[in-house]
């Protein structure tokens, strides 16, 4: 099951936001570590497997029900899937305990 995985400007505005923010707590290399260990996560978990994934239960309640979550240590890859296309998007990076309904918010309001 062979997907392609793309990354859309929002996912690496939010990549970029969660590093500053781990900066903090892991110094500059290891954020930047980070960064590229989650992108390199979300291209080979998302281009093998995507459906794998479960539907992201903080947007369901919502009543949005296409987008899918990974969780991965203390960390959220949001991403939606076109099955047809045969392509997985991710949209975003988010701290495992970060609300997920506040960012699709402040997106929103943008």
């Amino acid at each position: 099951m062979n997907y392609d995985a793309y990354f859309t400007e929002l996912s690496y505005k939010t990549l970029a936001t969660l590093t500053r923010y781990m900066e903090t707590f892991l110094g500059e290399e290891e954020a930047i570590r980070l960064g590229k260990q989650l992108l390199d996560f979300a291209a080979i978990k998302l281009g093998a497997n995507p459906l794998q994934f479960p539907v992201s239960h903080e947007l369901e309640t919502l009543g949005i029900v296409d987008y899918r979550v990974v969780l991965v240590d203390n960390y959220k890859i949001l991403f939606r899937s076109d099955e047809k296309a045969r392509v997985s998007y991710v949209m975003a990076f988010l701290r495992q305990k970060q609300n997920t309904q506040e960012l699709l918010y402040q997106i929103t309001i943008l």
